[in-house]
Order: C-alpha cells, then structure tokens, then sequence
C-alpha cells in the first residue's frame, strides 16, 4: 500500500513548512508521495515548497475552498490511502507505518482518527481552557477532551481533520469530503471570506463512510501535534468560531441531512429553549462573580456565553435562510466549488445583506466579551427582530 500525504494550505507558509519537516524526518517509514494544494495563497507558499520539490509535488488550485483543496489534492494523488494534513500539525514517528498497518490489518477501514494534540505557541489563558472544555474549538481528538479515548484503538463516530487518514476506494465511493469552510480566519487579503462557514467536512465523510458499511477507527499510534497560536486564546477567535459553527449547522440541515420543515422547525424550537437557558446561566454566572470579575479585570470569555452565542448565531441564520429559500443551496456549492479572486465580488452581490451582516459583523470578530452585568445588558442583539424580541423577553424576565 502506498501513501498519499495531501495538505491544503492557504496563507500559511510559515506553518506549512514546520509541517514539511516533521513528514521529511519519517521519510524511512514507509513508501510515500506528498500533494501540496496551495489554495489561491497570496503569501510566499509556492516559494516554500520549492524547498521540498524532491518528495513534495507542487498543485494550485485558485477556487478558495477548503473541500474544493482536498478534492485537488485527492486528483493528483497516486496512492492507496490518502492522509489528509492541515498545514499546522507536526507529524510524531511511527504514524505513517502505523496507518499502513491498520489498514492492512482491518479490511473494513474506511477512516482512520488520530490522536490530536496541542502545541501552545505560548502559555493559554485559563480561561480559553474553560471554552475548549466546552467546546472543541481547537480540533483536538484525545483523552483529555474525549475521555472515553483513553482506553486506545477502538471504533468511533468520527475524526478530527488535522489528521485523518482515509481509503482510496471510500474516498471514491462516497465522491470526497461535503462542503466545509472557506478562507480562514486571519485571512484579510482583498476579495476573500475571512472564513466562510459552510458544511460538515470531517464529520460529513466520515458519516458517508459509515453509512457504506465501511469503519473510523481511532488509533492512537497514528498522532500529531497541532499547533495553536496566540491567535486562538482571543475573544474574536472563539466569539467567531461559535457563531460559525452555528451557520454551518443550520446550512447543514438543510443540505446535507435533508431536514423537513417539520424537522427545520422543531431544531428552530430547541435552539430557543437553550438560547433562554444560556442566556440565563450565563446572566446567573456573571451575577454571582461581578466583584472577582471586577477586581481581576477579567478581559476574557467565559463558556456560557460561548453557548449563547451559538443557539443565538443559529436562530438568526435560520430566519434568514428561512427568508430566502435558495440560500442554503447556493452557500453550499460555494463551499464545493470554492470561489477565484475574480468571482469574489460577483458572488458577494448574490449573497442577501442580511447574510453579510451575520458573517462579517464588527462584533463577529469583537475583542470586547460580555464579561459583566453592564455589558450583558448592553449586549446588541443582532439585526434579528425575532431574536431582539426574544432577548428583551428574557431580560426583564432576570431582571424580576
């Protein structure tokens, strides 16, 4: 069997080449090729894996899209098994020859989870600790976040995607990875998303594969470290992040479970409950601690709001998707088919204001948390008059 190692990169040279030699020092492990899809970067990637020109083949790919980048890498692969790669991981020794094994050893192995861990590029703050508890912001898969993982290799629902392995043939068969994302988030070049949240990527293969018959294996010998920049211990990071996720599912019920109206309006229904419960605990959490808070100067997030904020991210991206019904169908071949530099300002002026504002808001990507009683009460609720309508509901409903 022959491996693939296939990394989509946008605008991270830097990344892109710790990784290229942590893969370049498990050169005697097993026989393997390494696909670099440079999807439309505007930085110096192209220069960078020059660098590695004899084991690395150089592809770009001017669609901006994250599944779009994969699906090049997958045509230009040669090998039996394809390893998909984000461009910051650092590949540990033994993974490649232990990917070989499992699926020499396990004939029903559509995909393979590895072991995920963290590299802090500095010291995170406590509090963005409380929020990955949370939540798994950082796309992490180990026993820390997943305690069941602790007992080793054993078969599970799904995979992280810095690093996952998967079958030629279940590639095939179930025709790549759904939409995922597009741009990411430091992304601030002209004519680009800063980071477009679309479908289920990982979580989406790896339910097609299952639904083939075929099984995701998680072995803990086939492991990575991914790095985590200063960058995602910020407000802005996880504020963004959240609220993705909740555009993502709401397009994703759509488009990918094929959700009825009559399931479309029950998942509408819970996202109110829980929105209230959130609101409320978050309300209660600051209440109980606003003198610590004050003295300490708290300046960061605490894990209710990160809640909140993604049943109230979906109530308003479900009414406007419920508003314009060819939304969901239109976003999500944007994340298939990605978007060129030159397409950009067309495919903007497609996309209702309403959208736009949820997706590049000043308070998306806000550095200010809502860290005391007068900030949650001053809290701008978003252009959603249903939502508004909701939030004051719930306030005076505290304030009694």
């Amino acid at each position: 069997m022959r491996l693939s190692i296939i990394i989509p990169t946008h605008n991270r040279a830097e990344s892109l080449k710790r990784a290229m030699e942590s893969i370049v020092s498990l050169r005697d492990e097993v026989d393997f090729e390494i696909v670099i899809v440079d999807n439309n970067s505007t930085d110096n990637t192209k220069k960078v894996t020059e660098n590695y020109s004899r084991i690395a083949r150089y592809v770009f790919e001017g669609n901006t899209s994250f599944t779009k980048a994969r699906g090049t890498g997958a045509e230009n692969a040669a090998g039996d098994i394809f390893l998909y790669l984000d461009d910051d991981v650092v590949v540990h020794p033994k993974s490649l020859i232990s990917i070989i094994e499992t699926f020499k050893n396990f004939p029903d192995c559509g995909i393979i989870a590895s072991k995920i861990l963290p590299y802090y590029e500095s010291e995170p703050p406590d509090w963005t600790l409380s929020c990955q508890q949370s939540f798994n912001g950082w796309s992490l898969y180990n026993p820390v976040i997943y305690p069941h993982l602790g007992i080793g290799f054993q078969e599970v629902t799904w995979s992280a995607g810095p690093m996952m392995a998967i079958s030629r043939k279940a590639y095939m068969s179930v025709d790549g990875f759904p939409p995922d994302t597009v741009g990411v988030e430091t992304d601030t070049q002209e004519s680009t998303f800063r980071k477009l949240y679309v479908g289920p990527g990982d979580y989406g293969i790896c339910d097609k594969i299952r639904k083939i018959g075929l099984k995701v294996y998680y072995v803990p010998n086939v492991s990575c470290f991914h790095v985590i920049p200063p960058e995602r211990f910020t407000v802005s990071f996880w504020r963004s992040r959240m609220i993705g996720e909740a555009h993502h599912k709401a397009i994703t019920n759509r488009e990918f479970f094929n959700f009825s109206k009559r399931q479309l309006w029950l998942t509408r229904l819970k996202a109110k409950f829980k929105y209230k419960y959130w609101m409320e605990r978050l309300y209660r959490q600051l209440k109980a601690n606003e003198i610590y808070l004050s003295q300490t100067k708290f300046n960061g997030m605490l894990f209710e709001e990160l809640r909140f904020l993604y049943y109230k991210s979906y109530i308003e991206i479900d009414t406007v998707l419920n508003k314009y019904s060819d939304l969901s169908e239109f976003l999500w071949r944007i994340g298939s088919n990605g978007i060129s530099s030159n397409e950009y300002k067309h495919i903007v002026s497609k996309l209702p204001i309403e959208f736009l504002r949820l997706i590049d808001s000043e308070y998306m990507y806000s550095e200010k948390p809502i860290n005391s009683i007068d900030t949650f009460e001053s809290f701008e609720f978003s252009m959603s008059i249903r939502v508004i309508q909701l939030a004051k509901r719930i306030i005076m409903k505290i304030r009694k």
